[in-house]
């Protein structure tokens, strides 16, 4: 039962980075969309792409990843939204501890927080934002 519990989590995960990257896709497409082509200041245009980017991460890992069945939608897509809140902020601030403190590259800073804030985020949604279906 433990292999079975380990190699579905495994999977889960694997669902969870491939629906993080196409919400990437989504982000940084609509971002460039909004600023470069209609002219939208870059922070409104980053806060509209980023809400776009979370209800297609929701969509596809309610259904794909976790494939929960929970009737209460809106509940379980606000715990979605603030994990993904909780996730921004602390990506925001591991990218700025490892440039201003630790005088890492801005790449290998971005690239560290994506990392951890990737594992928060698979973890708290898992347990909690679908945690009837973690299993």
């Amino acid at each position: 039962m433990h292999k079975v519990l380990e190699y579905q989590t495994v999977r889960q995960f694997v669902k969870f980075g491939i629906v993080g990257v196409s919400s990437t896709i989504i982000d940084w497409g609509i971002f460039y969309i909004l600023n470069y082509y209609l002219g939208i200041y870059y922070l409104i245009a980053k806060v509209l792409s980023f809400l776009v980017s979370v209800v297609n991460s929701y969509i596809w890992n309610r259904r794909w990843t976790f494939r929960s069945q929970d009737q209460k939608k809106m509940h379980e897509f606000g715990r979605f939204v603030l994990v993904a809140i909780v996730g921004l902020a602390l990506n925001t601030y591991i990218m700025y501890f490892a440039v201003s403190t630790l005088h890492l590259h801005y790449i290998f800073g971005l690239a560290l927080a994506t990392a951890i804030v990737m594992f928060w985020n698979f973890l708290i949604n898992k347990f909690w934002t679908f945690k009837e279906y973690a299993i």
